[in-house]
């Protein structure tokens, strides 16, 4: 990507500082498929609402009055979790696209799904060098 096409690439207006710092961290150097550039916007947004119920949650208080006058947890508590999965999803789906890029190669949606799947059944074991269980027979002598 050139350095005319990476000025195209400004934040969004409005965002809150958690949000900026999110933009900025992931579009530096990096070119970003249109298709990430949304999940991305939408990303920075739910920052943004998170920070704004969270605000508002420590303003409240998490308990608040229910339907007959009884304590109850405040629904902000709900629809902050709700984000934050959200927002998980969406990071995790975002930085799949990116890992380990080797030479300017994108890795294909099929290739990224392999990698996923290899680490997520074998966790720490993907990353290092898979040794043989049996030696090779012409090795055995």
């Amino acid at each position: 990507m050139s350095d005319d096409q990476k000025a195209d690439l400004p934040p969004p207006e409005g965002l809150g500082p958690r949000a900026l710092a999110l933009w900025t961290g992931t579009v530096e150097g990096v070119e970003l498929e249109a298709g990430e550039v949304v999940l991305l916007y939408e990303a920075c947004r739910l920052v943004d609402d998170i920070d704004a119920m969270q605000a508002a949650l420590d303003e409240l208080g998490p308990v608040v009055k229910g339907s007959r006058g009884q304590p109850a947890a405040s629904p902000l508590i709900r629809e902050i979790r709700g984000h934050k999965l959200a927002l998980q999803r969406i990071l995790r789906t975002l930085l799949a696209a990116m890992p380990e890029e080797e030479e300017g190669r994108r890795l294909s949606a099929s290739d990224r799904g392999r990698k996923a799947a290899i680490h997520r059944w074998h966790g720490a074991r993907a990353d290092s060098t898979v040794r043989p269980m049996w030696p090779r027979p012409e090795e055995a002598s």
